[in-house]
This record gives C-alpha cells, sequence and structure tokens, in this order.
C-alpha cells in the first residue's frame, strides 16, 4: 500500500504530506483547487515525465516522496522486483526535479534511474484514467486474467508442465539433428579422404623411399645393363678370368704335386675360384632381371607424384597418411553407425500430441469463462450507465506456448452498433475509467499491484449510477488500496480516509490538500450535495449518506 506521500515544490503545492488508509481513500476538491496536481505529482513519483515547468514559482527544484508498505504484496511479485528494494517491507522512493541539470531517483536511499523506478512502482500501483495503461489495457496480459477468474489453475499448470516437456525433447532432437547434419557433411569430407587415399592400394610406411629408389633403379636400366655385361665379359670373355682361374689351377695342382705339404694353398684357392663362381652367377641373374619398361617407370612415378602430393595437403608423411587413413575409417563407421533419433522423433511427436490436446482443454475452459465474464461485465456495466456497452473476448489461434494455443484480447463496444475494439481505445476517460474498474472487481487481479488509483471514473454519472460506483470502489478497497479522485458525494460517503482540496490565494494561491475528521468529512459530502452553501438538510443527507455505507 502506499503509506505515505510528501510533495514540495511541485505546482502550486508549497510542501504537503499525506498519509493513506489501507482500504478506501478519496480526494475531492472544488474544480481547479488542484486535485489534478496531485494526481500529476503522483504520476512524478511512479515514473512519469517531468518538466522544469512544474516546480513552484521561486524554488530551484520539486520533490516527490513516497513511503510503500510492501508486506502484502505476493512473494511472486516480491522475487520480481530489482535487488535495489531489498527484503525489508517497505520501499522509500525519492525523486527531485531540479530548473537546471538533471533530476535524481532515490530508491530505499541506493541513487537510480527513472526506468528503475517505473519498473518497481508498476508492479505495485495502477493508475485508472484515460491514457494510463495497466495490466487490463495489456493484451499480453488477457489470458492470465480470464485464467484467474475460470480458476483454471490446474488447467494452465498442466499446460505449461506439457509445454515444457515437449519444448525441451524438442531442442534435444533439434540439436541431434543439427548433430546428423554435421556428421552428413563430416562423412562426405571423409569419404573424400578416403577416396584419394583408396587409389594407392600399396601405401604403407616407407613406401615413398621404395618408389624413389624404385624409379631410380629402373631410370638407370640401360647403364645397369652395360655395366654388369663388361663384368661378365671381365668373368667369363676370351680374356675373362674364368680361362685364367683354369690355368691358374693347373698350377696350384702342380705344387701340391711337388709339396704336399702346400695343399692348404690349393684349398684356398679352390675357395676362391668357388666364389668367383658364385659371383658371376649372380651378377648373371641381375643383368637378366634388369628390363628397360617406360610405362612400369611412367606408373611409378605418378604414384610417387600423388603420394607427394597427399603429404603436402594433409602436411605429413607417408606413415601419417596411413594413421589418416586408419582414423578417417574408424571416424566413418562410428558415424554411420550413431544413435538413431528415430525414437527420439516418435517421443516429440506424441509430447506435441500431449501439448494439443491439453491446449484444447484449456481453449474449452477460457471460452466458457469467457462467456461467463462478458455476461458479468455487461451486468455491472449497465449499472454504471454503460447500459449499451458490451465486452467480448477474441481468441486468435498462435503457436503453442506454455501459455496455450491462444491469444486473448478484451474489446468492448461503448455503444450500441458499434464494433468491438481493444480496451485502449475507448475515447472517453471516464468510460474506459469504469470499465477499468467492473473488470477489476470481477477478475480479481492477481497480478500482485495492490494500489488502485482512479481518475474520471465518475465522469459523466450521478444518483444511483455514482452510488453504483462508489460501492463497486468499496469492494474492491477490501483487498487492494484504493486512491479515487472524486467529485461525486456518493463516492465520498464510502471511504475510509478522505483528503479535501483546496486553493488558498494570499500573495500567491498555493493548494493545501488535508485529511478530513468525521465531522469535516460530513461537511464536505454536504457542501458536495448542495453547493456552496451548507445546510442542516444537507448535513442531514451527508450523515444519511455515510451511515448507509
Amino acid at each position: 500500500m502506499l503509506s505515505e506521500l510528501t510533495i514540495s515544490n511541485f505546482a502550486i503545492i508549497d510542501r504537503q504530506s499525506l498519509s493513506f488508509d489501507p482500504g478506501f481513500n478519496v480526494i475531492s476538491g472544488e474544480t481547479g483547487a488542484g486535485k489534478s496536481i496531485l494526481l500529476h505529482a503522483l504520476e512524478f513519483i511512479l515514473g512519469a515525465k517531468g518538466s522544469p515547468s512544474m516546480i513552484r514559482s521561486g524554488a530551484d527544484q520539486l520533490e516527490v516522496q513516497a513511503l510503500f508498505d510492501l508486506s502484502a504484496v505476493p512473494e511472486g511479485v516480491r522475487a520480481e522486483l530489482p535487488e535495489i528494494v531489498g527484503q525489508d517491507d517497505e520501499l522509500v522512493v525519492s525523486r527531485t526535479l531540479p530548473r537546471e541539470g538533471r533530476g535524481k531517483v532515490l530508491i530505499n536511499g541506493r541513487l537510480g534511474t527513472v526506468s528503475l523506478l517505473e519498473e518497481i512502482v508498476r508492479k505495485i500501483v495502477n493508475i485508472c484514467s484515460q491514457h494510463h495503461q495497466t495490466k487490463l489495457l495489456d493484451s499480453r496480459f488477457h489470458l492470465e486474467l480470464l485464467d484467474g477468474f475460470c480458476n483454471s489453475a490446474d488447467l494452465t499448470a498442466k499446460m505449461r508442465d506439457a509445454h515444457r516437456a515437449w519444448a525441451e525433447k524438442r531442442a534435444e532432437f533439434q540439436r541431434l539433428q543439427e548433430a546428423h547434419a554435421k556428421g552428413a557433411a563430416r562423412r562426405e569430407e571423409l569419404e573424400a579422404t578416403l577416396a584419394e587415399l583408396g587409389a594407392l592400394p600399396a601405401l604403407r610406411a616407407g613406401r615413398r623411399a621404395e618408389l624413389e629408389r624404385e624409379v631410380k633403379r629402373i631410370g638407370n636400366a640401360e647403364r645397369l645393363i652395360a655395366v654388369g655385361q663388361r663384368a661378365l665379359d671381365l668373368m667369363s670373355g676370351e680374356e675373362g678370368l674364368t680361362l685364367g682361374m683354369k690355368e691358374l689351377s693347373g698350377c696350384m695342382q702342380e705344387i701340391v704335386r711337388l709339396d704336399p705339404g702346400a695343399s692348404a694353398l690349393l684349398s684356398e684357392f679352390e675357395a676362391a675360384k668357388d666364389a668367383l663362381s658364385r659371383s658371376e652367377i649372380s651378377i648373371s641373374r641381375f643383368v637378366s632381371s634388369l628390363d628397360v619398361d617406360a610405362e612400369t617407370l611412367e606408373a611409378l612415378r605418378e604414384e610417387l607424384s600423388e603420394i607427394a602430393r597427399l603429404e603436402r595437403k594433409h602436411r605429413t608423411d607417408d606413415a601419417g597418411l596411413v594413421a589418416l587413413k586408419e582414423r578417417s575409417e574408424r571416424e566413418i563407421d562410428a558415424l554411420v553407425g550413431g544413435e538413431s533419433f528415430k525414437g527420439l522423433e516418435r517421443e516429440v511427436t506424441a509430447l506435441y500430441s500431449e501439448v494439443l490436446a491439453v491446449g484444447r482443454e484449456l481453449r474449452k475452459a477460457r471460452m466458457a469463462g469467457a462467456k461467463q465474464l462478458c455476461k458479468a461485465v455487461d451486468r455491472d456495466l449497465q449499472e454504471l450507465n454503460m447500459r449499451d456497452s458490451s465486452l467480448d473476448v477474441r481468441f486468435t489461434e498462435v503457436e503453442p506456448s506454455a501459455t496455450g494455443l491462444d491469444r486473448a484480447d478484451f474489446l468492448i463496444s461503448p455503444n450500441k452498433g458499434q464494433p468491438h475494439a481493444p480496451l485502449a481505445a475507448i475515447a472517453s476517460g471516464g468510460e474506459l475509467s469504469r470499465v477499468m474498474l467492473v473488470l477489476k472487481k470481477i477478475l480479481r487481479e492477481r497480478s500482485g499491484v495492490n494500489v488502485l488509483i482512479f481518475d474520471e471514473v465518475d465522469t459523466g454519472i450521478s444518483g444511483g449510477v455514482a452510488r453504483s460506483v462508489g460501492q463497486m470502489l468499496k469492494e474492491i478497497s477490501g483487498r487492494s488500496q484504493v486512491v479515487c479522485i472524486t467529485h461525486l458525494p456518493q463516492v465520498a460517503s464510502l471511504s475510509d480516509r478522505h483528503f479535501l482540496v483546496n486553493k488558498e490565494v494570499g500573495d500567491r494561491a498555493i493548494t493545501v490538500v488535508r485529511q478530513l475528521s468525521e465531522h469535516e468529512k460530513v461537511d464536505e459530502i454536504a457542501r458536495m450535495l448542495a453547493g456552496y452553501t451548507i445546510t442542516e438538510a444537507s448535513r442531514a443527507s451527508a450523515r444519511e449518506l455515510i451511515g448507509s455505507k
């Protein structure tokens, strides 16, 4: 609730301090006394734009302070308040505006911004008058208000749970889809790599060195054949070693015949001759194996070139290419054999069906509740002299969300034959305030807003209708603090606390606001009934009005 309001140097208000009651607070005064100034001061402390023209003549700056009691604010709303509010049950806000320079906002003694101030107070205070946006005018909250009227807390909770389960599983499925999509691209990359490496069936560690040696060998084949053949000629040709060895063998045998003790020399010679014979055979085979094959040489050179290219591409050697091939084969096997998401897809589909089923059930409950709401609002609007007005709730199907399958918009037709339009489109401030009043009475708004300030709610009405307005305000004040600016005695007589706004003219005009005693309240109600001249009859009527509450 709003406990205290202190206003300094605001327009023609010098300094005023007001203490409000938790229930029904009324502010009255003659036209031009300054009731609107009081409302502007309230708007200013709630975050409205300020102007140096608001500063009282002769003053350097204006200041408005407000003390709020947060003890009745629901825990859910308390949790949403910025950290600067703290955990205390009192909130003190102060706002100054100098003629020059920037204004200052203090929240519980700490510097804040106007936007932060507005964020805090809009959660606990609503001004219900023309052009003042409240939760009732914001279609984003109409579903929440309708659900409160329908008492569909169980269904809305079920909807939230169903949507959360579906949304979480769908997000998991989408992540898996993305992984598979990336996996497909990765598989293509791996398959291309394997295709390149697979074109080299003989690839192994050391293969490049083998190829270089083989290319060099084949490239030198002609020279090798010539040299090899010359070696054979030297061994077995007409002047080769073979003929010389025969003659040498005869000599060695003659030595042994003449001196049997020299047999070791013959043995060594025979071993050398056998070794030379084996060498001749090996050279012959080597020369025979040599072949000048241009096609084979070209093929080997191409293989060597491809290995060199792949080594450059992957920045490794032939052993690294073999390792890359093995890794690629393992990775592609893992991708192809990865977890299938068909089961998860079926689960997402089943959860979505549950969302639709709960959403349709909730829609049915809301539509039934909307009919009852419209009937109740239309009935109460008739009591407030808006006999041809009617409320309609328009449902628009939207993508499934935690709130359901629909968006709800409260639409009003102020006059017979006039199409229904959004609440904020009502041209008359008085009509809008009365619609707000009826909706707040019927919906029993659960937004946490606990301070309701009504202005223009009694415009264009009188008599029994005025009394009905007053009774509705009184009823609402049983669960929310109500501050109402009024000129109707039927409304003012029901107040728990009554403030009178007067303009006093001396050297300069000032607005004075004071709380009335019970006796003074009777006189003010009598004045509102009879005009400037207060009579005993008007006092009696005032007491009757006050007593009938």
